[in-house]
């Protein structure tokens, strides 16, 4: 993919490594991380560059941890170039929309984007694959860039939903399924010399929540505005099925 457009990852953990490397399949990718320094081997996300490199292309990826979305815009938002467009991939959304208009001089464009996969579930293939992306203060024309690319290139299928609907709807797909993921780890049920079927796909999601780091499992509480909710919901109901059924 040709691109006139410049693009940039900042924080190459371990969705960002991945992310970048899915985006320098298409154009070059400059990369940045505070904790990494430019004489580091190369990357497969890209080359290494300084901060304000970064800062300084068309399209800007925070893949960073949700709990340094804020203070990195709050440092940082004068520092983006005028008709540069920032973009998160966090899985809440609520939050990080209202710290775009809050920290974003006008002159900076923003989207907010979920991709709702990963290393794990899309190791072989990023095909059929969903991201959502909200457009926030965005040009039609920079908009149908992302559109274009996630979607004709990378072969996902890109929707557009609320921010409140996003996050409604990830409190059950994440916050609750990673806090059952890490109960099945927690209980070491991948342990059992026997593991029928149905507990083998538990034990799959348990895997899954297990390499995803603890800060992300708790920011999925911390900043989810409907996580809790779901949670006690979810320990309300088991426990109306233990009584019904069980005493």
């Amino acid at each position: 993919m040709e691109s006139e457009f410049t693009f940039s990852i900042i924080g190459t953990g371990r969705f960002g490594s991945f992310w970048g490397t899915q985006l320098n399949r298409f154009f070059p990718v400059l990369c940045f991380d505070e904790n990494a320094g430019r004489n580091r081997e190369d990357i497969s996300c890209g080359q290494w560059a300084t901060l304000e490199e970064c800062l300084a292309c068309d399209y800007i990826f925070l893949t960073i941890p949700i709990r340094r979305i804020e203070d990195f815009l709050k440092m940082n938002a004068q520092q983006f170039r005028p008709g540069s467009v920032v973009i998160d991939c966090a899985s809440v959304k609520m939050c990080v929309v209202e710290w775009f208009h809050q920290y974003l001089p006008q002159s900076v464009n923003f989207a907010a984007s979920h991709p709702l996969f990963g290393p794990d579930s899309a190791r072989y293939s990023l095909k059929n694959h969903v991201i959502t992306l909200q457009p926030g203060r965005l040009p039609y024309v920079r908009y149908k860039v992302l559109v274009d690319l996630f979607s004709r290139e990378m072969g996902l299928r890109v929707l557009n939903i609320s921010a409140e609907e996003h996050d409604r709807m990830m409190a059950y797909n994440l916050s609750l399924i990673h806090h059952l993921g890490r109960t099945f780890h927690h209980m070491q049920i991948s342990r059992l010399p026997l593991i029928m079927a149905n507990l083998e796909r538990m034990n799959h999601i348990s895997r899954i929540a297990a390499n995803d780091t603890e800060e992300l499992f708790q920011d999925f509480y911390r900043f989810n505005p409907f996580a809790e909710k779901i949670r006690d919901d979810f320990l309300e109901n088991f426990s109306a099925v233990t009584d019904r059924f069980l005493r």
